[in-house]
């Protein structure tokens, strides 16, 4: 084999070449690069001018941010270390790169290898994309998407000068994309050819081991995909997986895909393709969507966007939030055509009291003095306090009027006629002219209407309706708008992210708590899972027993149970959950999907074609 050293006139040649790229820059005119100078050396060097890269060897970035178990990884290790039995005293190290240059995997046979490749940063969680320190033969290779060999100085950073590199670009034989690349590290005095040869062989056979480990559904899939994407942008899904082309990628998102799939499901097929209008990501979309009944008894479809993206018309920015607008306009309405006290009713949990105070506040209303129902018996001064208040033009809120005690329904029916000017200690019903009432300060109620007494009802009929709230469950379209509105006011980097099959939990579910048992889940997710990801599994028990499509066993739940626990206790990690467990891995993928448990997995990174 031949050692692909350089002398020191030809080492000088390239480093004086790269300087003078890096002097000129990328202006026009600039000097083209030496004939002798391989053209994809010249072209990472460009593009690293270009990223503004580091060279400074103590300047490599630290991420250490990426999936011990993800499929790469696994898929690489029994490659690995194959590598590194034959290059055993060869003094060459193998390194493991993800998608963004990322190091993910090192294997080094001795003492001063170990030492070396720490001295340039080439360690596990370092940055080694081209962007970052420029030219090498992980990042080049992910960027060339094919097989390079760097050696000495044609490294961009000066850290890496001593070395020779031999990478290839690892494509996924699915989905099409690069997921990472391998590399082959040796001291520039001791590189050998073959090392390039073995880089690319290596990367042959990761590929070869993440194509042994699709199913025979997602090959299907991926089938599915592959016809449709040239006709614009497609959408191929099942309950476990979405992929589409970079023209479809604008239409998705975690709450448009749990609107689309809830779509499909509830079509009638047996006609076959159907033209749907549906609402995608900001956008409404005429699609042409198709099952696909080759794939056995779990559904999936094709759906091509078929009109371009046609936008909804811009809604008016109004003073209130997204959460309550319609109700909280319709409160407006009715208090700008009637003087008389208002009654917001609905069921528990329904945000009566937060349309009322929203409402209050778009109309630049006083602060409101807030009374709870129940209490009035033990809180004597209230008719006091409560007229004082009107007649200050400030509004008084009753909440929860069902919990009213009888003793009061009288002075609660005397306050709703309570005038400026009236005597304090006169509750009787005033005859003062309505035209005299106050324009601002009145009473407001909130009622659940099924469960007020007989008495408490005659009360209510001297008030006006304003709004009346329905159910949660009547409203689940709403409820992707009404969990960012509940979000929204915390801080972004502490919201927690709801995936797509989250999603898809809360739309199944019957809310029977309303909008107060939302809005308390949405609360707790975040104070648990604050910034991360929030996976059906992480929902409580009964949401995703509901969400399940069929009656589980006695013995099939206690198992479901365990399985999610142990989900649970290693934040999704299946390796982990199938060693506690005592399960292999394949075991607990059939479990998931025969126990219908959906967690992040369900719906995978988009997958896009690979480009030129």
């Amino acid at each position: 084999m031949s050692t692909p050293t350089r002398g020191l006139a030809e080492a000088n040649a390239i480093r004086s070449a790269k300087e003078i790229l890096i002097a000129h820059g990328l202006v026009p005119g600039a000097e083209s690069h030496p004939e002798w100078l391989p053209g994809e050396i010249d072209r990472s060097w460009r593009r690293s001018v270009s990223a503004g890269a580091t060279r400074e060897p103590g300047s490599f970035h630290y991420v250490n941010e990426f999936d011990a178990d993800s499929e790469l990884r696994r898929a690489a290790r029994p490659v690995l270390d194959r590598l590194a039995a034959m290059l055993q005293d060869m003094g060459t190290a193998i390194f493991l790169a993800d998608r963004t240059g990322q190091i993910v995997a090192r294997q080094v046979t001795s003492r001063s290898e170990l030492v070396r490749f720490d001295n340039a940063c080439a360690a596990e969680g370092f940055d080694f994309s081209e962007e970052s320190i420029g030219t090498n033969g992980l990042g080049t290779a992910i960027r060339e998407a094919g097989a390079v060999f760097v050696r000495g100085p044609e490294h961009f950073n000066e850290a890496l000068e001593d070395l020779a590199c031999a990478g290839a670009g690892i494509r996924h034989s699915f989905t099409g994309r690069l997921v990472g690349s391998l590399s082959l590290a040796a001291p520039a005095d001791a590189a050998e050819t073959m090392m390039l040869a073995m880089a690319r062989e290596g990367a042959r056979q990761i590929v070869d081991t993440l194509s042994a480990t699709v199913g025979r559904r997602e090959v299907a899939l991926g089938r599915s995909f592959r016809r449709h994407r040239d006709k614009g942008p497609v959408i191929v899904l099942d309950n476990d997986t979405v992929m589409t082309n970079v023209t479809g990628l604008s239409f998705l998102n975690a709450e448009s895909h749990a609107r689309l799939w809830d779509s499909l499901l509830s079509q009638d097929w047996s006609q076959g393709p159907c033209v749907l209008d549906l609402d995608l990501q900001a956008l409404q979309a005429r699609v042409l969507a198709h099952r696909l009944d080759d794939l056995g008894d779990n559904p999936a479809f094709a759906v091509e966007i078929l009109n371009r993206r046609r936008p909804r018309a811009a809604r008016p920015r109004m003073a209130v939030p997204p959460l309550s607008d319609p109700f909280v306009v319709h409160l407006q309405r009715v208090a700008a055509r009637s003087t008389a006290a208002l009654a917001v009713t609905g069921p528990s949990g329904s945000g009566k009291r937060h349309v009322a105070l929203e409402w209050l506040r778009s109309a630049n209303h006083r602060e409101p003095l807030v009374l709870d129902a129940g209490d009035l018996e033990t809180h004597p001064s209230w008719r006091r306090e409560a007229r004082e208040a009107l007649n200050s033009n400030r509004t008084v809120v009753l909440r929860r009027l069902e919990d009213l005690p009888v003793s009061q329904v009288n002075a609660v029916k005397a306050l709703s006629e309570t005038v400026p000017g009236a005597d304090p200690d006169d509750c009787s019903t005033s005859t003062v002219d309505p035209g005299h009432r106050l324009a601002q300060g009145r009473l407001v109620i909130t009622a659940d209407m099924s469960r007020c007494s007989a008495a408490t009802l005659g009360a209510l009929a001297h008030f006006v309706t304003g709004v009346e709230l329905p159910p949660l469950a009547s409203r689940g379209r709403e409820i992707p708008v009404l969990v960012d509105a509940i979000l929204k006011p915390i801080d972004m980097s502490r919201r927690p992210i709801l995936s797509a099959a989250t999603m898809q939990v809360l739309l199944r579910w019957e809310w029977p708590g309303n909008l107060a048992e939302l809005r308390s889940l949405l609360e707790d997710l975040a104070r648990e899972f604050p910034g991360q990801s929030v996976s059906p599994y992480h929902l409580p028990e009964r949401m995703w027993d509901a969400a399940n499509r069929r009656t589980l066993t006695r013995i099939e739940s206690a198992e479901r149970a365990e399985i999610v626990a142990a989900l649970r206790q290693s934040n999704g990690n299946r390796s982990k959950a199938a060693a506690l467990l005592g399960i292999g891995r394949t075991t607990l993928y059939r479990k998931l999907r025969a126990l219908g448990i959906e967690e992040d997995a369900l719906l995978s990174a988009p997958a896009h074609p690979a480009q030129g």
